[in-house]
């Protein structure tokens, strides 16, 4: 893509290559698709797509600032520019720069300054090597949170105060080695002495707040704040919602609020009142967890309203929903914006999806499945191909994909949905795929495929027919009637042999979903040099 060619070429200006290391960074005219992937030091998710999966660059002698061109990398995972001769901070906003990396090395280096707090932001850290720098103040607490963190070292800083209290993982002494000002963890607890200033400067401010409420209570009286409390706590507005009163409260629950680290609370007065009190008018859908409605909420943005049934059995699906996705950002994936939880409502507010979803467009009438036409088809394929891949490479596992959790928006590019069921694996567990985990994705994708290919329902579609040879489906008994004649053939035999393979009855027979993702785009690619431009309009 064009953002990650001036990525690199961003990144090259940035910095003073005195070993000539970067010489293959050449030629950024090049108009050939993947030409990029060639350079040392990057990969790409797929060699005919200029698109980066990792930067490696260690040991190359490289000087310079941490290159902020590498933010145009947006699909970047893994990024290494270890043991060379970086200097100054790391960015305030690394987040912005790298939100997405799983492995980020930046050891034996020479920054200097604070840890930013920033990095805490960057939720898919796997690794995390900022050890042999000039680094100096407190390790950001904020890191403890950082759920896949699996290596961590910062040794040889001059790091000091507590080392972080990590929620999900232990790490050994040698992470804060030579750093003497650190303490806590594995190491030395902490004592008055490596935190004087800081006890001084708490008991001064203890002591200054507790006089300023003791004047203020003398002056105003402690029914007074009892009442301002009171407020803080529970509002007293209150419309009538369902026939009943509902008094707009703000809910407390520790639970509640470790949920609006991943998306923004909102009231469920507002969304009430946004669909009209859950009129019919604005009811657009019905699926396993509840109703969903459209609404136009006060920002101005057009929304998708999931209310959830009443049940407590839901609850589960509420929480992985609004954790899973909620920390997910790419392209293929709806937008989860925010949710609501008061008294036994449970609300999901989504970006608006105006097309609907695949499944309507397939089954509902001939009329709107002939205007999904081939090379539309072929669209869909890849970007659902394309946010699996993603997502496997994060670690997670959809587990329910199926034509109705793909949403289409108004250019008709698909959106995910639909993570209830979501799961988070651990990366060992991606050396031995099995059909309970990423596996499962591959065969459901390869249904949806076949769904897409043939318009057959997904009950139709059982590993049974699999039995049958390729060559069967080309005949029009299974093949879209609508596909056919239309100069595609050669293509959708290939589609259904992927598709094929993908729904192998036996899971390790079945390809990665990077392996389904390049097959799909190769195969887009191949044909469409043959001539058929709209394809590639809709690939990137």
């Amino acid at each position: 893509m064009v953002s990650d060619i001036h990525c690199l070429k961003s990144i090259k200006k940035s910095l003073e290559d005195p070993l000539n290391m970067l010489s293959s960074w050449s030629n950024f005219d090049n108009k050939t698709e993947g030409f990029i992937c060639k350079f040392r030091g990057v990969d790409c998710w797929n060699p005919a797509e200029n698109k980066v999966l990792r930067i490696s660059l260690p040991g190359m002698g490289l000087i310079g600032e941490f290159p902020r061109g590498i933010q145009g990398c947006s699909d970047l995972t893994s990024l290494d520019l270890s043991n060379n001769n970086l200097y100054g901070t790391i960015p305030f906003d690394i987040s912005k720069l790298i939100g997405y990396v799983v492995n980020l090395d930046l050891s034996s280096n020479q920054f200097s300054g604070a840890i930013p707090g920033d990095i805490a932001n960057c939720p898919f850290l796997n690794a995390l090597k900022l050890d042999n720098n000039n680094l100096e103040g407190l390790i950001p607490p904020e890191i403890g949170s950082l759920r896949r963190l699996k290596k961590f070292s910062v040794a040889n800083n001059m790091l000091t105060g507590q080392v972080p209290i990590f929620t999900y993982r232990t790490f050994s002494v040698e992470t804060y080695a030579n750093n003497s000002g650190l303490c806590g963890g594995p190491l030395e607890p902490c004592v008055l002495g490596h935190g004087r200033v800081l006890f001084v400067c708490g008991l001064v401010t203890g002591w200054a707040l507790s006089t300023l409420l003791g004047i203020y209570l003398c002056f105003f009286g402690l029914l007074v704040v009892k009442k301002m409390l009171l407020l803080i706590k529970k509002r007293t507005k209150a419309m009538e919602i369902d026939g009943n009163q509902w008094p707009e409260e703000v809910n407390n629950d520790p639970k509640i609020l470790k949920l609006e680290k991943f998306v923004t609370r909102m009231s469920f007065m507002e969304l009430s009142k946004a669909t009209s009190n859950f009129s019919l008018e604005n009811e657009i859908g019905k699926g396993m967890l509840g109703k969903v409605y459209k609404a136009l909420v006060p920002n101005g943005w057009t929304v998708a309203i999931k209310r959830l049934q009443c049940t407590e059995d839901l609850e589960e699906e509420f929480v992985s929903e609004i954790t899973t996705l909620g920390s997910l950002r790419h392209p293929n994936l709806v937008s989860l914006i925010g949710f609501c939880s008061e008294r036994d409502e449970r609300l999901l507010v989504y970006k608006y999806m105006p097309n609907g979803n695949l499944h309507e467009w397939l089954h509902s009438t001939e009329d709107k499945a002939r205007l999904l036409d081939f090379p539309l088809r072929v669209k869909i394929a890849v970007g659902v191909a394309r946010a699996l891949s993603w997502l496997h490479h994060v670690h997670v596992v959809h587990s329910n994909i199926s034509t109705q959790c793909v949403l289409l928006d108004e250019n008709l590019d698909p959106k995910l949905s639909n993570f209830w069921e979501a799961t988070l694996t651990e990366p060992n567990d991606i050396d031995s795929l099995d059909f309970t985990t990423y596996k499962k994705d591959v065969y459901r994708f390869g249904v949806v495929l076949l769904e897409l290919l043939t318009r057959k329902e997904s009950y139709q579609l059982s590993y049974l027919s699999l039995n049958l040879s390729t060559s069967s489906f080309a005949s029009p008994l299974d093949v879209d009637e609508l596909l056919l004649g239309q100069g595609f053939d050669d293509m959708v035999m290939q589609l259904l042999e992927l598709a094929s393979n993908c729904m192998k009855f036996i899971p390790d027979q079945r390809p990665t979903m990077q392996q389904v993702y390049q097959t799909v785009a190769a195969i887009a690619r191949i044909h469409d040099q043959t001539g058929d431009s709209e394809i590639q309009l809709h690939m990137d």
